[in-house]
């Protein structure tokens, strides 16, 4: 499971360093593509074909293909290289108007990179609309 929030850095190579306590189980690799809103989202490669699988059953081959031509074809594979870090891939870091500083949050069964200042308004938005939290 993916929990927390931490602030990182992309350099001029468009690597981020993953947090510590999310490397274990992205060793194996995972898969990078759009998230819902402006972030992207990390999966590791076990999840990825899950969700794949949930999100394309059902659909009509029109749905189907239009889905399929719009996730995968921006999704990438990623691997952490020696130092714990990884690739964003340029497309996507502009998708996601990332630049130096981003956020980074474990959303359960997946990985959100932001860009800080989206993430900050995104947040100020929820904690104003008071959603009532259960926990």
């Amino acid at each position: 499971m993916f929990l927390g929030e931490y602030e990182h850095t992309i350099d001029s190579k468009g690597r981020m360093a993953v947090p510590a306590r999310f490397r274990v189980q992205l060793d194996r690799g995972a898969v990078i593509g759009k998230g819902m809103g402006a972030c992207l989202s990390i999966y590791t490669m076990a999840r990825w074909e899950e969700k794949s699988n949930e999100l394309t059953a059902g659909k009509s081959s029109e749905e189907l293909r239009d889905f399929e031509r719009r996730i995968y074809p921006s999704a990438s594979e990623v691997e952490l290289d020696g130092q714990g870090r990884i690739v964003l891939p340029a497309k996507l870091r502009a998708y996601a108007r990332l630049e130096t500083e981003v956020t980074v949050v474990g959303v359960r069964d997946h990985i959100e990179i932001w860009n800080r200042g989206t993430w900050q308004a995104y947040q100020e938005r929820l904690d104003a609309e008071g959603s009532g939290i259960p926990f």
